[in-house]
């Protein structure tokens, strides 16, 4: 598994003073080893924890808190939920498989063979299609999700991270190796490749405004692509950018630097950088609840998630939360926010 140096340490959050009313812990839920992933499902209001260490994957009640086990294959890594159909898919790195989960039995209903060490995974809800880049073999695996059926198709060196837009039937791989994006059409599996930063990272689409967004870990840079001509420009952000997403409201897009501690806001109509953000140490993962506006950034080394307001681009609240906090999911319509704790082996819920 590929992983950021951890640090279990007593560094003070930046923003110490900010009125922790506005978001609180409301549960810590207990889950299996080193969890590393995250998936939300908002219709059934169920949560998937993905636990690299003890081959698993923890299943939350959003209600109750409730938890269940389902055993995967070796070394899981990613999830994706496909919420039209209530079917899980966990990427299985060391096994180079994908298990599908029944949302409604918490059963496993198949294991699809995919290509080798895959990482992460996209669903496309619309075709009922899930991608999965393969680290190891430089491809990616199209599952159909009716049949299990699949194909492969080569993209770039390395793909690490995978996102699509459903609108333009398009899916786009960041392809740490030879530093490039990857577009695959989606109705004729048909390839192009767009130059990137150094050891491109991170990725997301704007399906609205038909951009992405690719974060250069190397380069501390961000490459936005126009979707409709591939047409790329690069705006620079802070040292070693680790994540990126977009809100679907504003299309501003969020760039968290793991090396100075600090979150890029890049206007999505200028593409170029409006506002930064202090942050609490390491910044790992970060997510957006598209009803609130609020943007949540787990910090590895305070074991804290700074909340930030999506309008004013402030931080607004401070919440601990279990060692190194590796990875977040927010359930919207719940209003709860779901971090994953690497080293505590836990879940952090946080709400109103």
């Amino acid at each position: 598994m590929t992983t950021r140096q951890f640090f279990v340490a007593t560094a003070v959050f930046c923003c110490s003073g900010l009125a922790s009313a506005a978001q609180k812990v409301v549960d810590t839920v207990a889950v299996g080893t080193t969890p590393v992933a995250v998936a939300a499902n908002p219709v059934t209001h169920k949560v998937y924890v993905v636990n690299h260490g003890s081959h698993s994957v923890t299943i939350i009640d959003g209600t109750t808190r409730a938890t269940s086990t389902v055993n995967v294959e070796d070394r899981p890594e990613g999830v994706a939920v496909n919420s039209e159909t209530n079917k899980i898919y966990v990427a299985n790195a060391g096994a180079d498989s994908v298990t599908v989960i029944d949302g409604s039995s918490n059963a496993v209903s198949a294991t699809v063979h995919v290509g080798t060490y895959p990482q992460a995974l996209a669903v496309d809800t619309v075709r009922n299609k899930i991608y999965v880049a393969n680290n190891f073999s430089h491809s990616v695996t199209v599952i159909d999700g009716a049949t299990n059926a699949t194909s492969t198709i080569q993209v770039g060196q390395g793909p690490r991270g995978i996102a699509l837009n459903a609108v333009t039937n398009k899916i786009y791989t960041v392809n740490y190796g030879s530093q490039t994006v990857t577009v695959i059409d989606g109705a004729t599996g048909t390839t192009s490749a767009v130059e990137t930063g150094k050891h491109t990272w991170a990725i997301a689409v704007d399906s609205k405004a038909d951009k992405i967004y690719a974060a250069n870990e190397d380069s501390a840079s961000v490459t936005i692509i126009q979707g409709a001509t591939n047409a790329a420009t690069t705006v620079s952000v802070g040292a070693i950018p680790f994540a990126v997403e977009v809100d679907p409201a504003t299309r501003n897009a969020y760039v968290l630097s793991y090396g100075n501690d600090t979150m890029a806001v890049i206007d999505g109509t200028t593409g170029e950088v409006s506002k930064t953000v202090d942050l609490g140490t390491h910044p790992q993962a970060l997510a957006i609840d598209g009803q609130s506006g609020r943007i949540f950034v787990a910090n590895q080394r305070t074991a804290s998630v700074t909340v930030i307001d999506g309008k004013t681009n402030l931080p607004i609240a401070k919440v601990d939360t279990g060692t190194i906090p590796y990875a977040i999911a927010i359930d919207a319509p719940a209003h709860l926010v779901y971090v994953a704790n690497f080293s505590s082996n836990n879940v952090t819920v946080v709400g109103r």
